[in-house]
């Protein structure tokens, strides 16, 4: 008779630590590819919310801030340049009864004024997008920065920089009658991150910003037009919704940015 088959070989052994070790953290969490139908607009809202609701303080004080500066620079802005710009000798009744209105300078100059308003308010807004910028994708990445760890590790010319192209790109826009301003700003929505993350020049990460909108066309707008949505509930919250909204949003973008650049973040839960 032939001799009986050998037994199978025995399972490898699991590893063995020392004594007092720390066995290895996993792997971070890496999505499938956006274009298998990894990444939805919606799931990144979601994430967005779940992170949120994990950790709201580490978000929500620099969103604070920011919605604090942004509206003081407004308020000082509109008050003190337009105020005294368009400051004049009022409405008058002559000895004749016929009313006279002053009304100040031409629509010319009153659009300026309005514009440089718009672009004062945009360029402290812009800059301080790249420290929630950073926020954001610590936040994917899975990390719970302190507030002054927001303002570190990028190039503060390169975003001042950026800041202002956005800005002027956006405000010239806005005076086309709107829509080019509306499509600007999206085309340009994730400059910063590529400033912040990527260590780009301010040029390039616009170029950068306007090639990753439109080669993933679908899912940016709809994650744009989704987010607008996600701001305007929270805006009409009393202005106290955008304190969960816009944090919801930022994490949801960067949640974006990395899903759609094939790259790993951290699981929502």
């Amino acid at each position: 008779m032939p001799p009986p088959p050998p037994p199978p070989p025995a399972p490898p052994a699991p590893p063995a630590f020392a004594a007092g070790s720390v066995p290895p953290p996993p792997p971070a969490y890496s999505a499938p590819p956006a274009g298998a139908g990894g990444y939805s607009p919606v799931d990144a809202i979601q994430y967005g919310w779940t992170k949120f609701t994990k950790s709201p303080a580490t978000l929500l004080i620099p969103v604070l801030i920011t919605g604090i500066v942004v509206a003081v620079v407004y308020v000082l802005m509109f008050f003190v340049i337009l105020g005294s710009a368009f400051s004049g000798n009022g409405t008058t009744i002559d000895s004749n009864g016929t009313m006279h209105v002053d009304t100040g300078p031409g629509f010319v100059v009153r659009m300026i004024l309005m514009a440089v308003v718009f672009l004062v308010v945009m360029f402290a807004l812009q800059v301080l997008m790249a420290a929630l910028a950073k926020g954001g994708l610590d936040v994917a990445d899975g990390k719970s920065p302190a507030l002054g760890e927001l303002f570190e590790g990028w190039d503060k010319t390169q975003v001042l920089i950026a800041a202002v192209l956005v800005a002027v790109g956006t405000a010239i826009g806005f005076a086309l009658c709107y829509l080019p301003g509306i499509i600007f700003s999206f085309l340009a929505s994730y400059t910063m991150y590529y400033v912040i993350d990527k260590q780009m020049s301010a040029v390039d990460a616009i170029k950068a910003s306007i090639s990753f909108t439109t080669s993933h066309l679908g899912e940016t707008i709809l994650f744009f037009l989704l987010a607008a949505v996600v701001t305007a509930i929270g805006g009409i919250l009393c202005g106290v919704g955008l304190l969960v909204a816009y944090p919801v949003v930022l994490v949801g973008q960067a949640y974006t940015f990395r899903l759609l650049n094939n790259e790993p973040v951290t699981p929502a839960a």
